[in-house]
């Protein structure tokens, strides 16, 4: 029997029941009650978005982060690159491109850094154009760092994310009837969360084991006050691995 089984879990996502980290939950036995922190709209500039992809075999190499950016990109363009090669981050990423029947040339587990790091390593990125089709919120390391090894960046927005922090007295609520597991998919989810608990935060998760879905989320939770060691990782970043990271977690 798994440790999960008769465990409560929190997530800080939708509770679509179609969410794969849910599924996966409630596989291993675990009670959850979502906390959804943030809301996903469609881009702000569809036209920009639809133009990137209709053009995306003018560039080198396109650049994944997300399996939601994955989605926005392989709604508006029929066919997978002739041309442009394909990086991403994650399993859950790399598992959405080839659903769609694109091929991925590079693959980082652990985030926009290790991803760059082997990409710029395996391939001269000196000159090249690179596609970022990236959520509103993403943080521009991958930019950043794809353009200190030369490579010139557009990035278009894929989707809108909002932060809408969770009714504070249900979480609360949750959280005094028990809750032995908080996960957290995204930076986004960390501060949503932290907002709605205010004064209270981090010191109400205090006897809940915290998961991180990758090391940008882990860096996130420090950032607002997480201590480092109280912090378990996925490794790989991606659902299964955040599922994986919570079990571990409860069998130490």
């Amino acid at each position: 029997m798994s440790v999960l089984a008769g465990r409560v879990v929190a997530t800080t996502r939708s509770g679509d029941p179609e969410d794969q980290l849910m599924e996966l939950l409630e596989e291993e036995g675990a009670a959850v009650v979502s906390w959804d922190t943030l809301t996903i709209d469609p881009p702000g500039d569809a036209e920009a978005l639809k133009s990137a992809a209709g053009r995306i075999d003018e560039y080198d190499w396109v650049a994944f982060t997300s399996p939601r950016s994955v989605e926005a990109v392989t709604k508006v363009t029929a066919e997978a690159p002739t041309r442009a090669r394909v990086a991403a981050v994650g399993a859950g990423t790399t598992r959405a491109l080839e659903a769609a029947g694109w091929s991925v040339a590079v693959i980082g587990s652990a985030g926009a850094a290790m991803l760059v790091r082997g990409w710029s390593a395996e391939y001269d990125l000196d000159g090249t154009r690179v596609l970022f089709p990236a959520g509103s919120l993403a943080r521009s390391t991958l930019e950043t760092l794809l353009e200190e090894v030369g490579a010139r960046v557009e990035r278009v927005e894929a989707y809108r994310t909002s932060i809408v922090p969770p009714d504070s007295g249900r979480v609360r609520a949750d959280l005094a009837d028990g809750v032995d597991v908080v996960t957290f998919a995204s930076p986004s989810a960390v501060q949503s969360l932290s907002e709605a608990l205010g004064g209270d935060w981090p010191e109400a998760l205090d006897h809940c084991v915290i998961v991180a879905i990758g090391p940008t989320t882990r860096e996130a939770l420090v950032s607002t006050g997480v201590g480092a060691d109280r912090i378990h990782t996925a490794d790989p970043s991606g659902v299964p691995g955040l599922v994986k990271a919570a079990i571990s977690a409860l069998q130490q």
